[in-house]
């Protein structure tokens, strides 16, 4: 822990490989967190503002960032203050998913839910 109260996560220099890339996106709610970090542009999200946002179970949302910090997604910061805050930034690997996103967002307007009839 620094000086200033504030924990960081180590990080690992490993790349992903397209198994674990996979299998992390098609995790639950992982597109839609990821999806969260995109269009906040850079900015940091605190672990309450997630929650209340995607309307997750603090265990399913705090699995799904664990795994994408573990996979270099994220980094998570921990500020040593009471109540706890915890909050977490995209990491290059996301920013570069960008692009991805649009063109999800492109395919849904597209092809969204009233074409597929499955929402």
């Amino acid at each position: 822990m620094s000086k200033s109260g504030v924990n960081q996560e180590p990080t690992r220099s490993t790349a992903v490989d397209e198994s674990t890339l996979f299998s992390l996106l098609g995790r639950a709610h992982t597109l839609a967190i990821l999806n969260e970090f995109v269009t906040k542009d850079g900015q940091s999200i605190r672990f309450g503002e997630l929650q209340d946002t995607l309307e997750l179970s603090p265990n399913t949302l705090s699995r799904r960032l664990d795994e994408l910090v573990e996979a270099e997604f994220l980094e998570r910061t921990q500020h040593d203050e009471i109540p706890p805050r915890v909050e977490y930034e995209e990491t290059e690997m996301v920013d570069d998913l960008a692009p991805v996103f649009q063109e999800l967002e492109t395919w849904m307007e597209r092809h969204g839910s009233d074409q597929l009839e499955c929402f």
